[in-house]
């Protein structure tokens, strides 16, 4: 059972606690893709009333083993309450209860609260600085007595550097009947942890699994906390690329996300960013400050410097420094795009070689073809947007202005200046303001 009723109020945001980005995921995210990643087959997740990005957060992190439940906390009346919420969908002698700000949890935390000795289970940690958290509390032979959240605590407990983690395992049936038979406090909320002092009193068998915390505390409560995990799972992720043939430069000044994904023997340089669901291929050469989100990048390709959102780009391509290829950018094998250019919802084929300071916009650009330096298609008329369709081994001459919807004919050349208005046949070659058809061009050496 997964607790992620909780709001945003310590986080001083609107945004829902277990939303809040971590390393392009949701809290929620990581601590879903964990318990998945633990061998367990079936969670349940508590949400509060506005449930719809928290669905779809779980659903995005499990993969097709984990069958994930969802039911409502209505009201924000505290942990035991939420708990409460799911019993009827709870079918186990035994339920594993993990909080869902725990965004540093990994599978063998998990793991091994789910396999512990005892009736109930419960995960601790020594800490350092155990301000914000629950405090476990021992009588004078080491065994436990209570969690004693830090509101209620005395100087004494206060001291204490036990922590609770968030992470329980206890019997149903005797969690039903407990939680049901704990009054509320005076605000009216119940907590979960309440259950522990029962549990000693009825003489359950209760064990403690100490945690090792070398990244601190698993759980978020606050923006500090979020950064401080930030930096803790982007050193952890790029150990995991570093393990696997990557080579990263400068992991402290490296930005990975927790979905992106490198093939073997590429190199990542200092400063650059690989956002969301980004692929890199084999053997390529990314950055230095290069920022790549949602984006598939092939083989061997060489990005310097410049900036892609959700573009698809093959093997062998080369996008020089400044330059920004947005949502819908296509560029097959061997296309090489030059500096401060901007392409989006533009397909280059094969071999297309674009100039620097140019731009492609709602453009299919033939194989072969070569955009000048300073081309620009001008794609908006001020209400819509219009294509224009470059043929194949085209010639467009520097700061030649194509004014869509245009069509220009394979083979066909602008010369440079030129401001082009009506479709260019095939082999033509036009020049001037407005273009017009001169004699055809020589024929020209075509990129390879």
């Amino acid at each position: 059972m997964v607790l992620a009723a909780g709001s945003g109020r310590r986080m001083r945001s609107r945004l829902p606690k277990v939303l809040q980005p971590l390393a392009g995921r949701p809290m929620l995210g990581h601590v879903v893709r964990a318990v998945d990643e633990a061998g367990l087959r079936r969670a349940v997740v508590v949400t509060g009333p506005e449930d719809h990005a928290v669905r779809a957060t779980v659903e995005a992190a499990a993969s097709v083993e984990l069958e994930c439940d969802f039911v409502r906390q209505e009201r924000p009346l505290g942990t035991g309450h939420a708990v409460l919420q799911a019993a009827a969908a709870v079918t186990t002698g035994a339920v594993l209860v993990i909080n869902g700000d725990l965004g540093l949890l990994e599978a063998e935390q998990i793991r091994a609260v789910a396999v512990a000795e005892g009736d109930l289970v419960l995960a601790t940690a020594v800490v350092a600085d155990p301000t914000g958290y629950g405090r476990i509390a021992r009588d004078a032979g080491g065994r436990f007595c209570a969690i004693v959240e830090e509101a209620e605590a005395t100087p004494e407990q206060a001291a204490i550097s036990e922590m609770n983690v968030g992470i329980y395992r206890i019997p149903a049936d005797w969690l039903w009947a407990t939680l049901g038979s704990i009054e509320p406090g005076a605000n009216g909320e119940l907590y979960l942890t309440d259950i522990l002092e029962s549990a000693v009193a009825e003489s359950l068998d209760v064990r403690g699994v100490a945690l090792a915390l070398p990244d601190g505390p698993l759980n978020i409560e606050n923006k500090r906390d979020l950064a401080r995990a930030e930096v803790a799972l982007r050193r952890r992720i790029c150990d995991q690329w570093l393990d696997q043939g990557v080579t990263i430069v400068d992991p402290g000044n490296t930005y990975i996300d927790a979905d992106a994904c490198i093939g073997a023997d590429s190199v990542i340089e200092p400063g650059s960013h690989l956002r969301g669901r980004t692929i890199v291929g084999v053997e390529c050469v990314i950055g230095p400050n290069a920022v790549i989100r949602d984006s598939l990048v092939g083989d061997r390709c060489e990005l310097v410097n410049c900036q892609l959102t959700g573009a698809r780009l093959a093997d062998d391509v080369e996008v020089g420094a400044y330059s920004t290829l947005r949502e819908g950018t296509s560029l097959a094998n061997h296309v090489h795009v030059g500096t401060h250019a901007e392409i989006k919802q533009a397909q280059l084929h094969e071999g297309v070689q674009m100039g620097h300071f140019s731009y492609v916009g709602d453009a299919e650009v033939g194989a072969r073809s070569n955009i000048g330096a300073g081309a620009i298609t001008c794609n908006f008329d001020g209400e819509q947007k219009h294509r224009t369709v470059i043929g194949k081994d085209v010639f467009i001459g520097s700061d030649s202005l194509l004014i869509a919807p245009l069509v220009i004919g394979d083979g066909a050349s602008t010369a440079a200046g030129a401001v082009v208005t009506k479709d260019v046949p095939a082999g033509s070659n036009v020049v001037g303001s407005p273009a017009r058809a001169v004699r055809p061009r020589s024929k020209r050496r075509t990129n390879s």
